[in-house]
């Protein structure tokens, strides 16, 4: 019950918001301390789309895939345990499963993924792009964008789970 709608997306986020985020933030302050960025501006290029936009696409996209994956990958670990440790067979798990936990939850952890993705993107990007023109510059932005990105994945959860329980679901 706790796995579809809230532990897949959120294990998923912050671990994309450690790995992804602070990626982004690295290669977006590395390429501002290069002057990279600065040259795509002069030569009439947005940085915004040629550099943000594909980024926060690509997470956008790929969270709730990944979200779906740490869900089944949860079911099955919690299938596995209770088959050795609990003496539950695994068609009685599915059968409870099935009763238990209704297709909406589900849905609910895949577009919290999504939002997640945006955030994550949003944040490592944002903080590649106010990067300074250093070395130690580049390692803060990367810090910076995995603390940001934790906190609105804490806050965003909590706010869609609220409207969720507004809402009835």
């Amino acid at each position: 019950l706790g796995m579809a709608p809230e532990m897949g997306a959120r294990r998923t986020a912050i671990i994309m918001a450690g790995r992804t985020g602070a990626a982004y933030a690295a290669q977006l302050g590395t390429m501002q301390v290069n002057e990279e960025i600065d040259a795509l501006k002069t030569m009439g290029i947005s940085p915004i789309e040629f550099l943000v936009l594909p980024r926060l696409l690509a997470l956008c996209l790929m969270m709730p895939l990944l979200c779906i994956y740490a869900d089944f990958m949860g079911i099955l670990g919690g299938a596995i345990v209770s088959a050795l440790m609990l003496d539950i067979s695994f068609f009685e798990y599915y059968q409870q499963l099935q009763s238990a936990v209704p297709l909406h939850h589900f849905t609910i952890g895949v577009v919290k993924a999504g939002i997640f993705g945006i955030l994550v993107a949003v944040s490592g990007c944002f903080r590649g792009m106010q990067c300074g023109r250093s070395a130690s510059a580049v390692g803060f932005a990367a810090t910076n964008a995995v603390v940001t990105s934790i906190v609105l994945i804490v806050v965003a959860d909590a706010i869609v789970t609220i409207l969720c329980q507004i809402l009835g679901y």
